[in-house]
């Protein structure tokens, strides 16, 4: 459980288009609780192609709030899932909150939210639920069917998912694909990936301003996309179970019908039917089988480029254990034992992948500093590092042009070249600039402590004795 002494960092993901009278006053009613309950926060604007003057509204609040107002526009309207997708890769937040910005939300819920995804059960995101609804009854009873049959059919039993208040930590937003019009689906996905979802009972404002967007084209979308997460959920990993028990299902009927086709004194129009029906489903089997195979191989590579799975927690060694590790260094003379932890810099400008990166290495007993840019870095090298995690595309100077500088400022420490590219020229640029390893993202944490203990063991051999703590 969250230390809820500590106060948390809050985003808020807010999709909008054609909202200019209800942006000032919405963005004024964040503020008000946040200010209240979090050590930093921001607000992401995403204008969805507005027609209106909303992104002139958007630049006139960020211009008077510019340490926690950002946005963003599309050119066109691309619809609420790419927005929230491009909200969701923006987050910096501890707990990402996402909201309609037509006020019919009303944020004097979040600290409700805040206490509700911090309870012993584990929740890891909170769906509002707008049990008294101020909607006409055209949109309110499909809403309420749509619900219910998308709770019987994905398993995740919730009164409203597609109420577009909800409280997400961090990692959720970070691991979920969006992309079409999933953003109804986003408790069903996430308990694909064993994210829980639990909800509570919110205010609902009637709408001031505006009009709203919902119409039957987006009922029948959601039906489609309900069945959608269904065969994602169900088969993603064994396609060909499904497309084999449709193809069974087809043979099974095609030998029934051809039995029933022996019985003496059918109608001779029943008779034709039955005879021109059961050729169509014993040749519907093989195709199905061939889509379930085909289904399967792209499964297969998929899972096989694919090697990290979704663990949350590992037990290893105590938080004390890890305090006293120590590197054994073994050389001619004498076996040398060093019990200062050992010091890493990271270099990356993905503030989620440094932070990810600074946890795994301090729980493993390191020592991190940090950077964001190759120049970054420049600066911070120090005789006394032991390895350097350094992204490979840096933002100004390249990993690969900064990497002679760094031997040339400490000759002992030992870098490690990482990025998401898998190109094999990449590995072997960073090898000839003088890397110690190359590693790509994503990168499973026992190599990647593997590699960087040997690379400390490496730099302290290396290092001059009155360098050596």
């Amino acid at each position: 459980m969250t230390n809820t002494n500590k106060k948390p960092t809050l985003s808020f993901i807010i999709p909008l288009k054609d909202e200019a009278f209800t942006i000032e006053e919405l963005h004024q009613r964040i503020a008000t609780e946040a200010n209240n309950i979090a050590s930093n926060w921001e607000i992401i604007f995403i204008d969805d192609g507005s027609d209106d003057n909303s992104w002139e509204i958007i630049q006139k609040v960020a211009k008077a709030d510019p340490k926690h107002v950002r946005a963003l526009r599309f050119r066109t309207n691309r619809t609420k899932a790419p927005a929230l997708a491009t909200g969701y890769a923006e987050a910096t937040g501890e707990y990402v909150f996402t909201l309609d910005a037509d006020l019919q939300d009303d944020p004097k819920e979040i600290p409700r939210f805040l206490k509700k995804i911090n309870e012993d059960n584990g929740w890891d995101i909170v769906s509002g639920f707008k049990a008294k609804r101020h909607d006409p009854w055209h949109k309110v009873l499909p809403s309420r069917i749509f619900n219910a049959m998308l709770s019987k059919v994905n398993g995740v039993k919730l009164h409203d998912h597609n109420c577009g208040f909800k409280c997400y930590r961090r990692e959720v937003v970070k691991d979920l694909p969006m992309y079409g019009e999933m953003h109804r689906m986003v408790p069903s996905l996430a308990s694909i990936e064993g994210y829980r979802t639990t909800e509570i009972v919110v205010e609902h404002h009637a709408r001031q301003h505006g009009v709203s967007k919902y119409g039957i084209k987006r009922f029948l979308r959601g039906f489609l996309d309900m069945w959608s997460v269904f065969f994602i959920k169900n088969y993603r990993e064994r396609p060909l179970h499904l497309m084999g028990s449709w193809a069974i299902l087809c043979i099974i009927l095609a030998v029934t019908l051809w039995t029933i086709s022996l019985i003496p004194g059918l109608p001779a129009g029943l008779h034709s039917a039955i005879l021109a029906t059961a050729p169509i489903a014993l040749f519907t089997a093989p195709i199905l089988i061939v889509v379930g195979f085909l289904s399967e191989l792209i499964t297969n590579r998929h899972y096989a480029e694919k090697t990290d799975v979704p663990i949350i927690e590992r037990i290893d060694i105590t938080d004390q254990e890890a305090q006293e590790k120590v590197i054994s260094i073994n050389t001619p003379k004498e076996e040398k034992t060093i019990t200062t932890k050992p010091k890493a810099l990271i270099a990356d400008d993905d503030p989620t992948a440094r932070a990810i990166s600074t946890r795994i290495l301090e729980r493993n007993g390191w020592q991190v500093e940090t950077a964001s840019t190759g120049e970054n870095a420049l600066a911070k090298i120090k005789p006394d590092i032991d390895a350097i995690l350094l992204d490979i595309y840096l933002p100004g100077l390249s990993g690969i042009e900064i990497l002679p500088k760094i031997k040339l400022l400490s000759p002992s420490t030992q870098v490690i070249i990482f990025s998401a590219s898998d190109k094999p020229k990449d590995g072997a640029d960073a090898i000839k600039a003088g890397a110690y390893d190359f590693l790509s993202k994503p990168i499973n944490e026992d190599d990647l402590i593997s590699c960087l203990n040997r690379a400390a063991e490496m730099s302290q051999s290396l290092r001059p004795a009155n360098q050596t703590a």
